[in-house]
């Protein structure tokens, strides 16, 4: 091959490249407008069922159920609304990379058919509220003015008991008595769930539910299992109350807490409970730092190599008001798994990421903890304070953190302003490689909140 005839042949390769890229790119196109259809034919069906006379008269049993009805459709507007943003940010991210390849015609389609999608959405969850709100002050009004009935007593399984907070207090009070029978009769209760229901512990070890109703000691439990709110902090007293719930029986063999902070029991106060777990030969876990507790010293101990896999297999959270210590947990459950190739769901920073050091190689943390890089992540999400703003040099670093994980797939970005414009020279061949479209998801979604 002659040397003039090397420039044609290259390009001829190139407009070939190209044309494949533009293929690609068209083919795509496609997809997320047919997307978007969907996802607006959805909203229309959905108006639809809104559109339905609100019944008004002086039957409850009507007006409750279509309230129940309406609040089954608000649920699909909120599921609707979270696939709707997804959609769209994806949608975003694909025009951002492949607007050389569009025509304006499209860009306007799609542009206009996000605008649709969003202002449908808002419209129909506004309606729906309002609709809710209605339905909610007549059945106020009527059950006000009707005798109350007793309602008939729901059977409850005694292999797993769960007390829910969004039961109502008659429904808790209807689990308790049911609980207590069943204790009086030394009918086994293998596991007892608190989702989001403890409020407090009192000194006779009784426990008042977020409803009021008191829940006292029930002798036949074998599992006692807390879910607080996300990120609630439970002061010594409070944790060793709840250890102190199962002191009067054998029965009671593990206890497990999560979404929660919890200290260490180094208290004085807290020996005699250590000295009853130990005698029990019990155990506390906590999920959310994948450690147990130790009976004899009172502070916690990483969980087996199994239950670190399991927790990273669903992510983990840190919070910003936890305690410095309990961070700490956290970050040495998280260098475990990168040590040792566990790979970690996501990890979500809410809002207790501070800055990242010039060579990307740490976090430091809202508490002056320290986060080194981790190799076993494929996500994650960085939620900062409200309208924060991440300069392009600090969100270069950021990046460089992130690739330092081999499965990193993404890195998002949540409350915060991102540069409107990042420089192609700090992508690496690397991210590339790993998922280069998926990193710059976060830049999609930040252009959109601003």
């Amino acid at each position: 091959m002659s040397s003039s005839a090397l420039p044609t042949d290259l390009t001829k390769s190139e407009t070939n490249i190209q044309s494949r890229d533009e293929q690609e790119a068209m083919r795509q196109w496609e997809e997320h407008s047919n997307a978007l259809s969907t996802l607006l034919q959805a909203t229309e069906d959905l108006g639809r069922k809104l559109e339905l006379p609100t019944p008004t008269g002086s039957r409850t049993d009507t007006l409750a159920e279509r309230h129940k009805e309406r609040k089954a459709v608000e649920r699909e507007l909120l599921h609707l609304k979270s696939s709707s943003l997804e959609a769209i940010d994806t949608t975003e991210a694909f025009i951002h990379e492949n607007s050389a390849y569009l025509s304006a015609q499209q860009h306007r389609e799609t542009r206009n058919r996000i605008r649709e999608l969003r202002k449908s959405v808002d419209r129909l969850l506004e309606l729906s509220r309002k609709q809710l709100e209605d339905l909610t002050n007549q059945l106020l009004k009527l059950r006000a003015a009707t005798p109350p009935q007793v309602e008939a007593v729901e059977p409850i399984n005694l292999n797993c008991v769960m007390i829910e907070a969004t039961d109502s207090k008659e429904k808790h009070q209807s689990i308790i008595d049911q609980l207590k029978q069943a204790s009086g009769k030394g009918s086994p209760i293998p596991m007892l769930i608190l989702n989001k229901t403890f409020a407090t512990i009192h000194e006779n070890g009784n426990i008042t539910l977020s409803s009021g109703s008191i829940l006292p000691f029930i002798s036949t439990v074998a599992v006692l299992v807390v879910w607080t709110e996300k990120g609630r902090v439970l002061c010594e007293a409070e944790f060793s109350g709840l250890l102190k719930y199962g002191s009067k029986s054998t029965r009671i063999q593990e206890y497990t807490f999560q979404h929660c902070d919890l200290p260490s029991l180094t208290g004085t106060s807290s020996r005699e409970v250590l000295k009853e777990l130990q005698e029990r030969g019990a155990k506390v876990e906590w999920v959310d730092t994948t450690h147990c507790l130790n009976t004899s010293s009172g502070f916690w101990e990483m969980d087996s190599i199994d239950g670190i896999r399991k927790n990273c297999a669903l992510g983990v959270v840190m919070y910003e008001h936890w305690r410095k210590e309990s961070q700490a947990l956290q970050i040495k459950m998280l260098q475990f798994a990168s040590e040792n190739k566990i790979p970690v769901k996501h990890l979500r920073l809410s809002r207790c990421y501070r800055s990242v050091t010039p060579d990307g190689t740490k976090l430091t943390l809202q508490s002056g903890q320290t986060l080194s890089a981790l190799s076993s992540v494929k996500r994650i999400n960085i939620v900062t304070e409200d309208g924060r703003k991440i300069p392009e040099v600090e969100f270069s670093r950021l990046l460089l953190y992130a690739d330092q994980s081999q499965n990193i797939k993404e890195l998002r970005f949540q409350r915060c302003e991102l540069p409107p414009t990042v420089s192609a020279s700090i992508i690496s061949s690397e991210m590339k490689s790993k998922n280069f479209k998926g990193l710059f998801y976060a830049v999609s979604q930040c252009e959109l909140n601003q």
